[in-house]
């Protein structure tokens, strides 16, 4: 198989994530005020508690099916045959799942009132196991990811803009979210066929792959504790409004977040072939590369969400949701801290299969969730929730620095934060000027965020960062020919 740009595959997978951006931006405001926060929590404490039997499907079979499907890509019939291997293990586990999902919605008291909205956020599963996102993502087919992401996501926004109307259509949107998220896996499965020789009778070995998978769950169970655990606590402790304050508050992190991973999620694949290739200077190169992104768009990303946090809650969620201003604040760090995290864990870790680096780190951050969701919730509620998760994310990250030390060179990423800290510090300085003159939130927000992303890009400029120099040569270039 011919190696695919790197430089491309980002881009593509940063336009995918800037439309995933966009589109939040778009449907989170008109659902939140059109539901109001009740309805809104009903919805997300519905997810929440899906996503639980959604972890039982998945039996962390993702990151296992990029990393091995990566270092048999180049091999068409070992491709087609691991990746008929590993989906009739997820179809199994995906009707456990099932199983086990139909029972607790009629034995769990307090899920009687959420039937109906529990059986619609569970369409995700199904979905998820049908898409194979994991093999598209390890043969790097970024363009396909990327155009059946945004052709999926414009149906899904024309969707909610017809069918939801006021706060009982809370089961409606349940649906679309299902089509948004996960609707264009359906054309997965139909694609796939072009890959998977799925007529060709072989022998099938399912057995080999249960152990790393069994270790990849055991992981995957803990992250989901910690970072679910805080919305369906707040469920059941607190109520659905709490629920509806605390989605507002974090909604605008994750979003944040995931444009910030974007970049370097394109980098497992190809460390995975590095590996598998005995290509240590290269893997090493691209391990660097991929932290300095990262520490680049976090820090700046957290420094204008934290100043600008309160505009940013007024404009997209409204009054009603102003209690989430607070919470919001303290949670903005999670983009630096989940960002570092997520970096070694996947990027780093599951290459060199040391996913038990990464699973010990994410017990630590489980334990610690639960302890401080179990003192913080009843007390401050959506407050203590923020507090428990920013807490649990700083513990995963630092026991991953740990196991990382021989990896790392800790020197490179003080540096590198020394110097990208000093350029948000100058960058905050026009976006506080914009919330003291201008005294209206959308035009403080559009204005603070486009004068402190100048401000900060001439600084990268002024320095001759790396990363800058390389596209506006890429560019210098291509207006030449």
């Amino acid at each position: 198989m011919k190696q695919k740009s790197l430089k491309l595959n980002a881009a593509l997978n940063l336009t995918k994530t800037i439309i995933g951006l966009i589109f939040p931006l778009i449907t989170f405001p008109y659902a939140s005020r059109v539901l109001m926060p009740v309805s809104l929590g009903k919805v997300n404490f519905a997810q929440s508690i899906v996503s639980y039997f959604a972890l039982i499907a998945s039996l962390g079979i993702t990151n296992y099916g990029i990393r091995e499907a990566s270092k048999v890509r180049d091999d068409k019939l070992k491709l087609s045959q691991f990746s008929k291997e590993l989906l009739i293990i997820n179809l199994i586990s995906t009707a456990i799942a099932y199983i086990l999902f139909f029972i607790s919605i009629f034995i769990v008291p307090k899920f009687s009132e959420y039937r109906a909205l529990l059986c619609v956020c569970s369409g995700s599963i199904l979905f998820t196991t049908l898409g194979m996102d994991w093999l598209y993502t390890a043969i790097e087919d970024f363009v396909y990811i990327t155009i059946r992401s945004i052709i999926f996501q414009l149906i899904s926004l024309v969707l909610l803009l017809i069918f939801v109307k006021n706060e009982n259509d809370y089961l409606i949107y349940a649906g679309i979210a299902v089509v948004s998220s996960v609707g264009s896996n359906v054309m997965n499965f139909i694609h796939s066929k072009k890959i998977i020789n799925f007529k060709e009778c072989s022998k099938l070995e399912i057995k080999k792959h249960l152990k790393p998978i069994i270790v990849l769950f055991a992981m995957a169970v803990t992250i989901q504790i910690y970072t679910a655990l805080d919305t369906t606590m707040l469920g059941f402790i607190s109520g659905e409004w709490y629920v509806g304050i605390y989605t507002a508050a974090t909604k605008i992190n994750k979003v944040v977040l995931s444009a910030v991973v974007a970049v370097s999620t394109v980098i497992l694949p190809r460390l995975s072939y590095y590996t598998s290739q005995n290509n240590t200077d290269e893997f090493n190169k691209l391990v660097y590369k991929g932290l300095d992104l990262i520490l680049l768009f976090s820090i700046p990303a957290t420094f204008g969400l934290c100043l600008l946090s309160e505009q940013i809650i007024l404009v997209l969620s409204g009054r009603n949701f102003i209690e989430a201003i607070t919470p919001m604040r303290i949670m903005n760090p999670i983009i630096i801290v989940i960002g570092l995290s997520n970096f070694m864990g996947v990027q780093i870790f599951m290459p060199l299969n040391k996913e038990k680096n990464t699973l010990y780190s994410v017990i630590a951050g489980a334990v610690t969730n639960f302890i401080l969701n179990i003192i913080l919730i009843p007390k401050f509620n959506a407050l203590g929730a923020a507090i428990a998760t920013i807490c649990a994310e700083t513990m995963v990250t630092l026991v991953q620095f740990i196991f990382a030390r021989k990896i790392i060179d800790y020197r490179f990423v003080l540096k590198r934060s020394v110097i990208y800290v000093a350029n948000s510090i100058v960058m905050t300085i026009p976006v506080v000027l914009c919330i003291f003159f201008i005294k209206i939130e959308w035009l403080t927000l559009i204005v603070g965020i486009v004068t402190g992303a100048f401000v900060y890009l001439v600084m990268l400029i002024v320095e001759k960062n790396q990363f800058v120099m390389n596209i506006f040569n890429s560019i210098k270039l291509r207006l030449k020919h």
